[in-house]
This record gives structure tokens, sequence and C-alpha cells, in this order.
């Protein structure tokens, strides 16, 4: 079970702004590398194959999946973070995790124990929840795309697997997908959604617990007969492990359970003991000997980078400037199975095939010898290495101009949640698992808060207090001026919604399905209202909160809800096509949010009745904005809409080069939102006429914040940046 391969003659040695190492393995969709970002952190590098990257409908397919994919933010996946589907070759990059695939484990030590097959399950099943509320389905979820690490399992490959959706018959005439481990649904042709996930994830614990999988050996056409006709062999499994995995491998697909059922399911008790261990990150989950060669792979010495060729084609070297050492390094950091996303360097461009975007009016005004690198940094020929790594201002460019950069602030890792505003000072969520205080003015860190696990809020700020929510289940209160902690407060799962503070209570969603009424400014618990889905993030208006309910399947029916501020009472439901997601806008008597089968729609506040809906051509995951008579809302089809918040009719639309799921803030007849293209646009609020646009050097998922004349917005492991208005 050797990590790396070494390699070979026609692999590449560079692939968009990651050095290529060695080979880590292949695929049908490609072959994976090990690549070293120019910061020093290994990332696992995709490549597609020749043939697939010349299907100019497999590359628009791949696009629209790679960017789904990349909103995927759980504990036990490695996400995407970076890609380039339109590059030659087409590819993308994910956290590398040196951990041991599970089909590797059990060949080499045999078959798992009970308890451990349900901590393996568990964190498998909290994966597909992550995968599945990002709207994504794996369909090849197998022993090899499991890997084992210290502090649990990692799913990968669930970007790539899905991109193949379209063209799932190859000039072969196979699949995509493992026979055996494949759906009834995905070898017949029908539809396939998040319980054919499920499947898969019956037939893995089957494997786990027997060391072969359940519809036996054999051909693949032979397997996928009996996985169509024939009912598992399970008589090998221990009693309560049979029924779960039975339940998962029915026909049918509504006759297995979700997702969520399974979760619950796996933390039951058998015969007094704990089926699991409190979570798959302590000590002892794995069998010994498997945590023996798990720790073995994970101090593996990943093998020194070769130099890069030089490139006739490119016009800019790779960067070669160093890296300060993060501040406060005193504090230990996490061991590499534990990151999530890779750190990457200072700004650097996206490849040229991705410029298909308006630019940004700067970008052609670089002196001759100058790149757009240096330009960006302000150095004109200067190193890097006088920057500071917290925030800087950004030399030789004046900030009176719309659109002009400030600063940009660069934290410990991928900034993947939306920021907030509140006296001078700008706070955001980080991937390292710390909240940042940002000073608005000159860009440099105040102060930054650890929580146990990811950030997975947005913050929220009122009463001198900042609010924030983690992938550890807390939901933090943390002294505004000072970053010390005041509070904390446990949830039941990831606290994934960001928080609202109204009338001294704050109102929090979690993954667990139940909406947190939390007071303030003591912690302690007002009510909870229980709804079953992953709630997301309310709005409190009038003594009503508003939120709406999201499926571990994002196209599933949702609703969106009414709830008594004061008791916690129900006022209201009103069911949705798709999931809802976002932050509801309520104004005039009337509350306004999209869905995930792109709807945005208009309901009472009193009665809960529709009065309007309007179609974009794609998922609307961003909250809607109103102003001045109209509602703003950005749509997955790539546009901004400007629709009339009386009757629901489209004022005008205005296209961007990608994805959109930023939501838009108008200010100053002004609107204001960032796009995957990324581009940050603002757009006259009357017309739909592009002000201007700035170009970041990354793509845009997260909201802008306006104040003082300045829009901030967070750019993934890039950073914050703030421009002039």
């Amino acid at each position: 079970m050797e990590p790396f391969e070494a390699l070979e003659a026609g692999d590449p040695r560079q692939v968009g702004r990651y050095r290529i190492v060695a080979r880590l393995g292949a695929g049908g969709m490609g072959r994976v590398y090990l690549g070293r970002s120019p910061g020093g952190r290994f990332v696992a590098v995709k490549v597609v194959r020749p043939e697939l990257a010349e299907d100019g409908g497999f590359r628009r397919r791949f696009a629209r999946e790679v960017a789904a994919a990349r909103r995927v933010n759980g504990a036990f996946t490695a996400g995407v973070v970076d890609a380039d589907p339109d590059g030659s070759p087409a590819w993308l990059a994910t956290v590398y995790v040196p951990g041991v695939p599970l089909g590797d484990a059990v060949a080499a030590h045999g078959p798992w124990p009970q308890a451990a097959v349900f901590a393996l399950g568990a964190g498998l099943a909290e994966a597909l929840e992550a995968i599945h509320a990002a709207g994504v389905v794996h369909r090849d979820l197998k022993p090899s795309n499991i890997l084992l690490a210290a502090d649990g399992p990692r799913v990968i490959d669930f970007g790539i697997s899905v991109a193949g959706e379209a063209s799932a018959l190859t000039s072969t005439g196979t699949v995509v997908g493992t026979p055996g481990f494949m759906s009834p649904e995905q070898l017949t042709g029908k539809p396939v959604g998040p319980a054919s996930d499920v499947f898969a994830l019956g037939a893995v614990l089957a494997f786990t617990a027997t060391g072969a999988g359940p519809f036996g050996t054999g051909s693949a056409h032979a397997l996928s007969f009996r996985v169509v006709y024939e009912e598992p062999d399970l008589h090998q499994l221990p009693p309560v492990l049979r029924t779960l995995v039975a339940s998962c491998l029915a026909k049918e697909p509504g006759r297995r359970p979700t997702v969520t059922t399974l979760l619950h399911q796996l933390a039951d008790t058998s015969d007094g003991q704990p089926a699991v261990p409190r979570t798959v990150t302590e000590s002892g989950w794995l069998p010994e000997p498997v945590a023996a060669t798990v720790h073995s792979r994970s101090i593996a010495a990943p093998p020194p980078a070769a130099p890069p060729p030089a490139s006739p084609e490119t016009s800019e070297p790779p960067p070669t400037e160093p890296v300060p050492a993060e501040p406060g390094a005193g504090l230990p950091e996490r061991p590499a199975p534990a990151l999530s996303r890779e750190q990457r360097g200072f700004v650097l461009p996206p490849p040229a095939t991705r410029l298909k975007s308006r630019p940004s009016a700067n970008a052609a005004r670089r002196p001759p010898g100058i790149t757009r690198r240096q330009t960006l940094l302000g150095l004109g020929g200067a190193t890097a290495a006088g920057l500071g790594f917290v925030g800087w201002k950004i030399r030789g460019r004046g900030s009176s101009a719309p659109g002009e950069q400030r600063w940009l602030f660069r934290a410990g890792d991928s900034l993947d949640s939306s920021s907030a505003v509140a006296g001078g000072v700008v706070y955001v969520g980080c991937n390292d698992g710390y909240l940042y205080a940002v000073d608005a003015a000159t860009g440099e860190q105040r102060w930054k808060f650890r929580t146990r696990d990811r950030v997975g809020s947005s913050p929220a700020v009122a009463n001198g207090m900042a609010f924030v929510g983690s992938l550890d289940g807390y939901l933090y209160a943390v002294d505004a001026a000072t970053g010390e902690q005041r509070w904390k407060f446990r949830t039941g799962r990831i606290v994934s919604s960001s928080p609202t503070v109204a009338g001294g209570v704050v109102y929090a969603g979690s993954v667990d399905g139940d909406l947190y009424a939390v007071d303030a400014a003591t912690g302690k618990q007002r009510w909870k209202f229980t709804m079953g889905g992953i709630v997301g993030p309310p709005a409190v208006v009038g003594g009503v909160v508003y939120f709406g309910s999201v499926d571990s399947n994002l196209y599933a029916d949702g609703s969106l809800y009414a709830v008594d501020a004061a008791s916690g009472e129900r006022r209201w439901e009103f069911p949705t096509a798709g999931g809802v997601s976002s932050l509801p806008a309520v104004v005039g008597g009337l509350v306004y949010f999209g869905s995930a089968k792109g709807y945005l729609y208009a309901v009472d506040t009193a009665t809960g009745e529709q009065r309007w809906k309007f179609r974009t051509r794609d998922s609307v995951l961003s909250s809607p904005a109103a102003a001045g008579g109209l509602v703003y809302v950005t749509s997955y089809d790539h546009n901004l809409y400007a629709v009339d918040a009386g009757t629901g009719g489209q004022r005008w639309k205005f296209g961007t080069g990608d994805v959109v799921s930023s939501t838009p803030v108008v200010a100053g007849g002004v609107v204001y939102f960032g796009s995957v293209d990324s581009n940050l646009y603002a757009v006259d609020a009357a017309t739909g006429e592009q002000r201007w646009s700035f170009r970041t050097a990354g793509e845009l998922y997260e909201d802008p914040a306006v104040a003082d004349g300045v829009v901030y917005i967070a750019c993934g492991s890039v950073g914050l940046y703030a421009l002039t208005l």
C-alpha cells in the first residue's frame, strides 16, 4: 500500500498553480496526482482524460458540477479547493488526505468488528448529508473512494463522479459507477438521487464487515444482474447491522432510509452498549492493525517537488514568493488529515483560459514587463516578502475610484463564510476554525477566536458581541472588542445556518433539524422548534421568525416556516418546490425567498398565502434583496434578476460568466454581488447597467457586505477584499 508512485514520461509537471510531484492513482475520469501549492500545501489534482475533455458537452457539465461540489462543506469529505474546467487539460484539486483506502485496509487486515463498522457508517452518513445538502449525488461511493484517517473517514471524488452524469455511457458502453455498489436505478437508467448513495453505503458497510460485497463476485454483468433481481447475501452480518444494511439495499429507492434517519440509527444502542464512539475523531474507532497502517501512512513523507519546466506558452513564471509564517504560530497546527482545504499562496490570477467574463479595467493598464500578479500586489518588480501575512495596503493604487482595491486580508485557510461589518471591524469565519476580526480601514487583524472545528456559518454582530456557528455543533458568543468567549451553546449537530439577533435573542438553525432561540446575554435556551430538515438562516421581523428547510437532497420539496419569536409556536408553513436554504427578505407585509428548483416566491406574512412566484432557469440558493419596489435575486443560471415586488414581473436581468450564489446587496442605487466567474459586480439598481466590476483572484461564492463607502467580500483561500464603492 505505497502512497506514492513516481511520475512517468508524459505526466504533467505543473497543473494550474500546482507543482506535480507524484502519482496517486487513476480512475474512469482521469488520473490523480499529488500536487504542491506555492505555499507548500499538498492537494490531490485530478486531471480529466483527453478524450473526455474534448467533448464540449462534458466540459459544460463538468464546470457546473464542480461548482456544486465546491459548496460541499462536511467534516468527513475531501472538498474541492480549486478547478479549471476550461483548462488544457481540465482539472480539479481537492484536499489531500494522507489516509488508507478502505478497500486496501480490508484486504490487508480482514473484516471489521461491528462497533468499528458502525463508527465508519456514522462518518460516511454525515459526509453524504453534506454532499446531498449541496445538491450533489456521489454516484460512485465504494471502498476505494473512502480514505481512512485517524480522525475519521473521508469521502473523495464526489465532484468528478457527478460530472459524468450526463455522459454516463462511454464509447465502450460502460456506466459511471462500480458493479456491486451501484444501485438498481443506476443500472436500469432510472432517475438517480440521494437514495442511490444510501444503497452504495449499505454495500460498503457489508463489505467492511465481511470482506466481500453483498452481491458476491464475478463479472460486471453478473454482479449487476444480482443487484437488480436478487437479494443480497447478508447472513454473515450481526443481527443489528444486518437489519440496517438490508434497509439500505432495498430495491426501491423510496423504501431506503434517508441519510438523516441512518445517522440516528447508527447512534442508537445495541445490547446496552453504544453502537459507535461518541465521535469518530476519538482514538480507538479504527481496528488496531488498521490504525497502525493509517498512522504509518500519515507520517509518510511525500516526494520532493521537482522544479517546474519552463513554459514558452506562458508570460508569467510560477510564483516563488515566500509565504510568511502564520500569526499566532505558537498554537499547534492541525495534523494534515484534519485539514479541509488547501491553503493557497498570495494573489494569483486565474489561468488565461478562464478569462471569459468582463475584465477589470485595471487589467489592461499594467506597464510592459510587469505581470498581472505584480500589478495586483502593487510591486512593480519588488518581491512579496515585505508584505504582512494578515493584511496590507495595495501599493501604487489609489482608493478613491469606484471598484479600486483598498486592501486584501489573508487568513490561515479558506474564508468560506460571508462577512459582517460593525463598529469599524469586519468579522469573517474561516475553515481553519477561527473567527477573524479585521480592521475595516486598514485590513489589519484585530483578533481571532478559535472554535473546535471549521466555522460553519457567517457571523452576526449585535450588542457588543459576535455570534457564529461551527461544525463542532456549538453556537459561540464572542466579545466583539476583545475576541474573548462569552458563552457557547451546544446544539444537536453542525451549526450551518447564520444566526440572527433580535430583541436580545439569538436565533440559529442546526443540521439536527431544530431552530434554537438562545438568550443573547446568557447563552441559555429560550425554546426550540423542530421541523425535521436542515434549518436555513432565520429572518426576524415583527415578532415572527421566518426560515426555510432543506432536505439532505437539496432539490426535494421544502417549506418556509413562520414561528412566533417569543414562544416558538408555529404560525404557518408554506410548501415549496425545492429546498429553501437562504435568508428570507421581509418587506411591506411580504416575505421573499428562493428555492433550489429555481423559484423566487412572494408570500403574505400574515396568512402564509402565495402572492406570486417568479421562475429563473436554475437554482436560487442566494437570499433576495428588496429595495425601491424591486426584489433582486441571483441564480445558478448565471444571472442577477430585478423583479417587481408587487407583481413578480421581471424588470431586467444582468448576465455574468458563471454560476451566481452570492446574495445581492443594494446600497446607494447600486446592486453589488459576486460570481463564480471571479468578478465582483456593481450594477445600476434601476436599469441593470453595469457600473463597474472588479476581478478577484478566485471564484466568489460569498455575500458582499457594504459599510461606509466600502464593499467587503470573502474569496475562499485568496482572502477578504475591501473595495471602494
